[in-house]
């Protein structure tokens, strides 16, 4: 079966549509309100109107009273009550307009009708009893009626039948005049709306056209564009935001670019030194000495040292480390991986200093196989960076909710700018950290993954001793996010 395809709406053509259809709703309500308002209101004005006459007419009806003390003389003579009908509201005898002349006088004088009225039936005249004496009702509780006072005693009164709609041609005229005037403001507001809806809906789309561009360019993989911030509401912030992480993928860019050439420099030095060694025994050049294989092993254990470190900085970023977590006493752990570096410091010439202000015994709950893996790495760290005669002093401190430990080397040390990055993949800082020292910069990154993974923090600074001051702080048993279970997968 053929399908049509699907049309696609623009932003720009769905906003320019809500807000005509928005403006078009408002302006119809609001014409539809302002016509039935003024229908209204001028139906009570016309029946206020009416009402003025009413009064007056029933004032003048008291004095007929007054004066005859009866309604006889107005309900046995019909052409007295027309007459003085018409001395006060002008209403013809007849409600028919279209019937020809009519006499109200002896034979022989005509007069023209009086001109039409807005009062639509004929007024009712009523006894106090409210017995009908003049004019016909059916029912009266649709009238209104006018009380007739004579010396503060109802002699009468006076019904008036409301009007419900319009029956003047002038008054009819004029709604319809007023009804056009409306109408015509109504299409007119339109018009204007329409005009105005194109340029602001063109103006609401740009940034989202700006960011549309962006986000293609970023997909192409120009991590260096930058889109303009064109206003402060909520499409600004994600305008702002859009350029933050453009930033953020142009730096993660650069950081990937130079791990991969950081990751092929350090596997290929060794590499390269195996080969040249092997080849070099091949040609005979070198013997198959016993400090040939020491020297062909230093160079495997170096590179089995960055893969391992590797394969552990990975599977921790993904989450598959596994931590077999239990209460341990995280001072003697620390304690026992001192003790094994010692001989190590004192060959390299390094005095290690432990300092211990714990008063009693302290347990975490934590990994004591991944706590060795990070005192150990740092303990490495200031072999392999700290100068011949200088020193390391740790120290162990409890608070009621941590443990603190403190790590003091001494020169060389690192400037303000790199002690944030030393926990950057492959960072070495230039003057102290280079491939001499057998370190590949990633020690720092696994003490960093196994922290926080134990919901501790470790952070670096300027060491009073000249070198860095490394501090890891651990969660005390108790306060740990993961203290009530015995195994954590990570």
């Amino acid at each position: 079966m053929f399908k049509l395809p699907q049309m696609t709406l623009s932003i720009r053509f769905k906003l320019f549509t809500t807000l005509l259809l928005t403006t078009g709703s408002v302006v119809l309500c609001m014409y539809l309100m302002m016509l039935w308002s003024f229908d209204r209101g001028f139906l009570d004005y016309v029946n206020k109107q009416e009402q003025q006459k009413y009064v007056e007419f029933s004032e003048a009806l008291a004095e007929h009273w007054q004066e005859n003390n009866s309604w006889e003389k107005l309900s046995n003579n019909r052409r007295s009550w027309d007459n003085l009908l018409n001395q006060y509201i002008d209403f013809p005898e007849f409600n028919d307009r279209d019937r020809g002349p009519r006499s109200f006088g002896p034979p022989g004088d005509f007069q023209r009708p009086p001109p039409p009225h807005k009062i639509g039936n004929r007024p009712l005249l009523l006894d106090k009893d409210q017995n009908m004496l003049i004019g016909r009702a059916i029912d009266l509780t649709n009238i209104q009626l006018h009380e007739i006072i004579v010396e503060d005693e109802v002699v009468g009164f006076l019904g008036q039948f409301p009007q419900k709609k319009l029956a003047d041609e002038l008054d009819v005229l004029f709604v319809e005049q007023q009804s056009r005037a409306f109408m015509l403001s109504a299409l007119m507001m339109v018009i204007i709306c329409v005009v105005a809806a194109l340029p602001i809906a063109a103006h609401l789309v740009k940034p989202i056209r700006h960011l549309t561009k962006g986000t293609q360019r970023l997909i192409s993989g120009r991590y260096k564009t930058v889109i303009p911030i064109t206003s402060n509401d909520e499409l600004g912030l994600l305008s702002k935001n859009f350029n933050t992480l453009a930033n953020k993928l142009k730096e993660n860019e650069k950081a990937r670019q130079q791990w991969i050439a950081d990751i092929s420099h350090e596997l290929r030095t060794p590499l390269s030194i195996l080969k040249g060694e092997i080849e070099a025994i091949q040609d005979g050049i070198r013997v198959s000495s016993p400090q040939t294989i020491n020297s062909l092993h230093a160079e495997v254990e170096h590179l089995n040292l960055l893969v391992n470190d590797l394969y552990e900085l990975s599977m921790s970023d993904i989450g598959a480390l596994n931590y077999q977590k239990s209460n341990i006493d995280i001072g003697h752990v620390l304690q026992d991986t001192l003790d094994s570096f010692r001989t190590e410091f004192e060959n390299a010439g390094l005095t290690l200093a432990f300092n211990s202000k714990l008063k009693k015994i302290h347990h975490v709950f934590a990994d004591a196989t991944r706590l060795r893996q990070l005192f150990s790495n740092l303990l490495k760290n200031t072999l392999r960076y700290t100068d011949r005669d200088g020193r390391l002093e740790v120290e162990i401190s409890a608070q009621p909710d941590e443990i603190s430990i403190q790590f003091k080397d001494s020169e060389p040390g690192v400037s303000e700018a790199e002690l944030e990055k030393l926990f950057e993949r492959l960072y070495r800082v230039e003057s102290s950290r280079n491939r001499a020292t057998g370190g590949a910069g990633l020690g720092l990154s696994v003490c960093q993954n196994i922290v926080s993974a134990h919901d501790g923090t470790i952070t670096t600074k300027a060491s009073p001793y000249g070198g860095v001051w490394i501090s890891v702080r651990l969660p005390a048993l108790g306060f740990s996010k993961g203290a009530h279970k015995k195994r954590e997968l990570l």
